[in-house]
């Protein structure tokens, strides 16, 4: 595990499996974009801002990921991205760095919802 998710983990940002990663944010709901950090504790998702230097700033926004429709997660050579649609609104993200871990985790808490 990596420094900058041991600090997650330590700071309460993401829980013990340290899903968290950094990505562009290309359409959120309030019309934001640029560079964000998704934390994933328990079943939530949580966007922060975050800057060049990958420091935490401001949570964005609190997604349960059992009530995410619609997830897909797409690779195309070595680029990721990750779209989906949370109270109607949609979630797109690319640039996803060093994600392929907490997008299966992100994927195993959207699955829940089906297990039911």
């Amino acid at each position: 595990m990596s420094k900058f998710h041991k600090m997650l983990i330590a700071s309460g940002h993401c829980d013990k499996r340290g899903a968290a990663f950094c990505a562009t944010a290309n359409k959120l709901p309030r019309g934001e974009y640029g560079m964000v950090a998704l934390c994933i504790k328990d079943n939530m998702l949580n966007l922060y801002d975050v800057d060049i230097r990958r420091n935490i700033g401001t949570l964005l926004y609190q997604i349960k990921l059992s009530d995410v429709k619609r997830l897909k997660a797409h690779r195309f050579f070595l680029c990721r991205s990750l779209w989906f649609v949370y109270q109607g609104y949609e979630y797109s993200f690319n640039h996803l760095i060093a994600a392929r871990r907490s997008l299966k985790v992100i994927q195993e808490e959207y699955n829940k919802q089906f297990s039911k």
